[in-house]
């Protein structure tokens, strides 16, 4: 017994099965293909030395993505989450006109912004901004484009009837 534990210590261990390895070919072809989309890059930057004017195809003003980011990318997912953040502000924004406004004659809900920027001044610092956008998207109306704490107080904020329909309330409102 002594003398085949001696043989089995001096028998040469089998190497360690290992992974398969991808066939040379095919990784080449992976790291070929990655350089090639890395110049196609450095021919459109214009701080690279292989730029070229020509091969620049950059979207011109009024083209369908001009002024956006390209698609699956992290700022289009930034973009993306930010615009929903916006939606649901504007759905607070609904919320609060409704509990501290008042009915006018036509139905709908209305506010001065005095009101408003007194009542918001707890909520967000964004009311201003908020509120452009909601006139924007059509939920709401005020004269002008821009509000200014005291000089705009007397100006009458009123839910259109897109207000009722926002689809981004927040909970329980």
């Amino acid at each position: 017994a002594a003398a085949q534990a001696k043989q089995q210590k001096q028998q040469p261990k089998a190497a360690p099965s290992r992974p398969k390895k991808r066939p040379q070919k095919a990784l080449a072809a992976m790291w070929d293909k990655k350089a090639k989309e890395a110049n196609e890059q450095q021919k459109t930057n214009v701080f690279s030395k292989d730029y070229d004017a020509s091969a620049n195809k950059k979207v011109q003003k009024g083209q369908k993505g001009y002024g956006t980011a390209p698609e699956g990318s992290k700022s289009a997912a930034r973009a993306k989450k930010a615009k929903e953040w916006v939606k649901q502000q504007i759905g607070l924004l609904i919320s609060v006109i409704k509990k501290v406004g008042q009915l006018n004659a036509n139905g709908r809900h209305e506010v001065t912004f005095g009101v408003m920027f007194i009542a918001y001044q707890d909520i967000s610092d964004t009311l201003v901004g908020i509120l452009r956008r909601a006139k924007k998207y059509g939920c709401l109306e005020f004269e002008g484009d821009m509000l200014f704490q005291g000089q705009s107080d007397g100006v009458i904020i009123c839910l259109t009837p897109k207000a009722d329909t926002w689809k981004h309330m927040p909970p329980g409102k």
